[in-house]
C-alpha cells in the first residue's frame, strides 16, 4: 500500500527536535479524526500522530484490514519512520488499546523504546480468544447504536450504511480473531484508563491490563463515556501524558509496583536550580520524595519549592504523598510535630504539623487550611514552564502560584517564624495541606467524616478574600476575610435534530442550534442582589476608593429602593472596578461555560450536540429552582437543560441539595480570630479598611460551616486584574515582594493569639 498510514498534522517533514511523538489508535470503526479535538490541547513539545487504516477516512477506497498482525506491522514500520528520536507513547481508545498494545511489542522487539503505553476504554489481551467467528452485517449495525458511535436512525439510510459499517465490521473481524494468550508481556510503562460512565468496559475491566506488562501500570478514571477521548479530552490527555520519563514526574495512584517504589522510581530527579535567591533547590529523599532545603520562614522560596511539585489533579485526586514528605521534613526541621494520613486512593494524603499551646485556658486549635493539589497545566500554553516556579520581573509564576501554593508558603513561613523565635500561642496552631480540594472524594468532608474530632478546630483559615489596590495599581486599598462561599449547580443542555451526510447540510443543525442557545446565555445577566455580607464590603468599598464615580455607584447600588435602580447601579459599579469579573460574581448569580461537544465521524452532520455549564449563587439571594425555571422560558424548546447531581440523585434533590449548602450560616466575624486579623492588616497596610466580605468561590469551607465553626478566607497578597483572570489560567502568578508582605500579615495575625506571659 502507498498510502500512509500515519500523518503528523502540521508537520512535514518530520521534527527532529526532542519532545514526544504520542501515536493514537482509534476506536472500532473510526480513524484519526476521532482525536481532532486533541489538537491545541496538547503539551508544547508533543506532536500527534493519526492512524489512518485502509478502508475508511482518505483511504475508504481500500480493502480494510482484519489481521492484528498485518495491522500492527505497517503501524510499527512507520513509527520507526516519524519517530525521528522522539520520546514514544502510544495512545489506545477501546479496540485501539489491543492495536497499540499489538504495536508496542514490535516497537520493543525491534529495539525502539516506548515511554508509555495507554489503554483507555479498553479491554486487555486477555479478554480475547481468538473464536469469535463471522461478523455479520447484523452485529455491526448493533454495536454502532449500541455504543453511540451513530444514531440508529442513521443507519436506516443504505447510503450511510455503505460507508460507515465495512469499517467496523473489518475491526470487528479483527477482534474476533485474535488471540490475546499468544502475546509477550512487554516491559513497559502502560497507564490503563476507565471512564466513569462507560457501560460497555466498566472499571474491573480495564483493571485487568496490571497483569500485561512487567513495568509500573498506573490505573486512572476519567469523568465520561466509551468515548471519553472526544467528551473529555483534555482529562484523558492529562491521564495519559502526565509525567512522562524524561519529562516532569506524574502524580498518579500507581498500583502493582507500588507508590513507594514508584516514587523513588519517578520521583527522585535530585536538585532543580534555584531561580531566585533563597529559592533553594529541592534534593532527593530516601523516602522517594524531596527536602527543601532553604530557609523556611522565606515564603518565596517555599513557593518555588511548592511548585516544583507537580501535585496535578486530573479530576479523581493528585499523589500529594511526596508534597506532604517535603513539608514533613520542614516541619520536623523545626522541632514541629506532624502527621500524614492516607485516604484510600495510594499516595493521596493529607498533612498535618501542630505547635502546642500553652497556658491553663487554652482555646480551641485555629486550623491554617491549604491544599495539595491543584488544576492540570494542560491545553492553553504557557509562557513558562507551569512547575518550573521561575521568577521574572518580580512575579513568581507557576501553577498553584495563587491557589494556593503561594497562601501555604505564607502560613508555613509566619507561623514557622514564631517557632524560631520560642513563641506560645494560647491555643494550638494546626496547619493542615489537605488533598482533593480542586475534585476528588477524600477531601475535607471525608476526612471529618472518617477522623471525627482528630482536629476539633474552634476557628479555621483558608484561601478567600483579596487585597485590592487603588485605581493607580500601588496604593492598597481594601482587604476583606471571607466569611461565605458561593456554591455551584452543573446544568447540561443538548440540541438535536437529525443526523445526516455532510453533503446535505440542512437549516437547524444541533451544533449551530447550540452555539445560539450558548450565545443567547452568554448575554443572559441576573438582577443585582448582593447578600449581607456583600453589602458589607461594598460599603467599605464606597469609603476606601479615592474613585469618586465608583464610589457613587457603590452607595447608589446599595441606597436603591427597587430592582431596576438597583441594577442599573450595580451595572455601574461592575463598569468603573478595575477587578470587574471579580465584583460582578460577589453581586449577582453567574453562568460559566465549561465544555461543548458534538460530532463523532468527519461525513456525519450530527444529531445532537451538548454543553456544559456552572451556575454559581450567593447564598441569601436568587434561589437555584428559579434560575433554572428562567433559563429554561428563556431557551424555550430550543435546547433541553438538565441539572447535573450526584449519581442516582434527582433534580430535586440536587436543588435541595444545593439550598442547604447556600442556607449555612455566614462565619461570625465577632471573633478573636478575625480582630487579630483586622489589627494585623492595620499593621502591615496602615490605613487599608479591613472587612467581612463574600467570597466569589467555594472552598473547603463548608464542612466546618455546617458544623459552626467560623471559617476565614484570606489571599493576604496585594492582587490585580490580571492575576485573578489566570487563577486556573495560563501564566498563573503572584508577585514576589506582594507575597513577602502577605506573609508578614499572618505572621502579625498569629501574633495576636500569642499567650499572655
Amino acid at each position: 500500500m502507498n498510502v500512509p498510514w500515519l500523518s503528523v498534522p502540521g508537520e512535514n517533514p518530520p521534527d527532529s527536535a526532542a519532545g514526544t511523538l504520542a501515536v493514537c489508535f482509534a476506536p472500532t470503526g473510526a480513524h484519526g479524526s476521532t482525536f481532532a479535538n486533541w489538537r491545541g490541547r496538547l503539551p508544547e513539545d508533543t506532536a500527534l500522530a493519526l492512524i489512518t487504516p485502509p478502508g475508511r477516512g482518505t483511504r475508504v477506497d481500500e480493502e480494510p484490514v482484519t489481521d492484528m498482525t498485518a495491522y500492527a506491522d505497517a503501524v510499527a514500520a512507520e513509527i520507526r519512520a516519524l519517530r525521528a528520536g522522539r520520546r514514544l507513547v502510544l495512545i489506545g481508545v477501546s479496540l485501539g488499546a489491543l492495536l497499540a498494545y499489538e504495536t508496542c511489542c514490535r516497537l520493543l522487539d525491534a529495539g525502539v523504546p516506548v515511554a508509555r503505553l495507554c489503554a483507555v476504554a479498553g479491554q486487555c489481551p486477555g479478554d480475547f480468544h481468538g473464536d469469535g467467528g463471522d461478523v455479520t452485517v447484523e452485529d455491526a449495525r448493533a454495536f454502532a447504536t449500541g455504543t453511540g458511535l451513530t444514531d440508529p436512525e442513521l443507519l436506516a439510510d443504505p447510503e450511510f450504511e455503505e460507508v460507515l459499517l465495512p469499517p467496523v465490521i473489518a475491526d470487528l473481524q479483527l477482534a474476533a480473531d485474535y488471540d490475546g494468550s499468544r502475546s509477550p508481556v512487554p516491559h513497559v510503562e502502560l497507564r490503563a484508563v476507565w471512564a466513569t460512565e462507560d457501560p460497555h468496559v466498566p472499571e474491573v475491566t480495564v483493571r485487568r491490563w496490571i497483569d500485561w506488562t512487567r513495568g509500573e501500570c498506573t490505573l486512572l478514571s476519567v469523568e465520561g463515556g466509551h468515548y471519553a477521548h472526544q467528551e473529555n479530552p483534555a482529562a484523558v490527555i492529562s491521564a495519559c501524558l502526565d509525567g512522562l520519563p524524561g519529562a516532569r514526574p506524574s502524580r498518579r495512584s500507581v498500583l502493582g509496583a507500588g507508590a513507594t517504589a514508584v516514587a523513588g522510581a519517578v520521583l527522585g530527579l535530585g536538585a532543580v536550580p534555584a531561580t531566585t535567591p533563597g529559592a533553594s533547590a529541592a534534593a532527593p529523599t530516601a523516602a522517594g520524595g524531596v527536602s527543601f532545603e532553604g530557609d523556611p520562614t522565606d515564603a518565596v522560596g517555599l513557593a518555588v519549592a511548592m511548585i516544583r511539585q507537580n501535585t496535578s489533579n486530573p479530576g479523581d485526586g493528585a499523589l500529594t504523598q511526596p508534597f506532604a514528605q517535603m513539608l514533613q521534613g520542614i516541619f520536623r526541621a523545626a522541632g514541629v510535630s506532624t502527621e500524614i494520613v492516607p485516604t484510600p486512593k495510594e499516595g493521596n494524603v493529607h498533612f498535618f504539623a501542630r505547635v502546642p499551646g500553652s497556658g491553663p485556658a487554652r482555646k480551641k486549635p485555629l486550623v491554617l487550611l491549604g491544599h495539595s493539589d491543584v488544576v492540570p497545566a494542560i491545553g492553553d500554553k504557557w509562557t513558562t514552564d507551569p512547575f518550573a516556579g521561575d521568577i521574572e520581573d518580580g512575579k513568581l509564576y507557576g501553577r498553584g502560584s495563587l491557589d494556593m501554593k503561594g497562601v501555604n508558603a505564607a502560613f508555613v513561613a509566619a507561623l514557622l517564624r514564631h517557632v524560631r523565635e520560642g513563641a506560645a500561642f494560647d491555643r494550638d496552631i494546626v496547619f493542615w495541606s489537605d488533598c482533593d480540594e480542586e475534585q476528588g472524594p477524600y477531601g475535607v468532608r471525608w476526612f471529618l467524616t472518617e477522623h471525627p474530632g482528630k482536629v476539633d478546630a474552634g476557628a479555621v483559615i483558608t484561601e478567600g478574600g483579596w487585597v485590592l489596590n487603588q485605581r493607580d495599581g500601588r496604593t492598597p486599598m481594601i482587604a476583606s476575610l471571607t466569611c461565605n462561599d458561593k456554591r455551584s449547580l452543573l446544568l447540561r443542555l443538548e440540541t438535536s435534530s437529525y443526523a445526516t451526510h455532510t453533503s446535505k447540510p440542512f437549516t437547524g443543525q444541533a451544533v449551530i442550534r447550540l452555539g445560539e442557545v450558548l450565545d443567547q446565555l452568554g448575554q443572559w445577566r441576573a438582577h443585582i442582589r448582593p447578600n449581607a455580607l456583600s453589602r458589607q464590603y461594598f460599603a467599605e468599598l464606597a469609603e476606601a476608593t479615592t474613585d469618586r464615580s465608583l464610589a457613587e455607584a457603590l452607595r447608589e447600588m446599595l441606597n436603591a429602593r427597587t430592582e431596576q435602580q438597583r441594577d442599573r447601579a450595580g451595572e455601574a459599579v461592575v463598569l468603573l472596578s478595575e477587578t470587574p469579573e471579580l465584583h460582578n460574581a460577589m453581586l449577582r448569580t453567574t453562568l460559566a461555560f465549561t465544555s461543548a461537544q458534538s460530532g463523532y465521524y468527519p461525513s456525519i452532520v450530527p444529531g445532537t450536540a451538548t454543553a456544559e455549564f456552572r451556575a454559581a449563587f450567593l447564598p441569601g439571594a436568587d434561589d437555584p429552582g428559579r434560575i433554572v425555571a428562567e433559563l429554561r422560558s428563556l431557551i424555550g424548546n430550543r435546547a433541553a437543560l438538565t441539572v447535573v447531581g450526584n449519581p442516582g440523585e434527582s433534580e430535586q434533590q440536587a436543588l435541595d441539595r444545593l439550598r442547604g449548602y447556600l442556607a449555612v450560616p455566614d462565619s461570625d466575624y465577632d471573633t478573636d480570630v478575625f480582630r487579630a486579623w483586622q489589627t494585623a492588616v492595620r499593621r502591615t497596610h496602615p490605613g487599608v479598611r479591613a472587612t467581612a466580605c463574600q467570597f466569589e468561590a467555594v472552598t473547603s469551607a463548608v464542612p466546618f460551616r455546617e458544623q459552626n465553626v467560623p471559617v476565614y478566607g484570606m489571599y493576604p497578597f496585594t492582587v490585580n486584574r490580571d492575576m485573578l483572570k489566570r487563577m486556573h489560567g495560563t501564566d498563573e502568578h503572584i508577585g514576589v515582594e506582594a507575597l513577602r508582605q502577605g506573609t508578614e500579615t499572618v505572621y502579625q495575625l498569629l501574633a495576636g493569639l500569642r499567650a499572655e506571659a
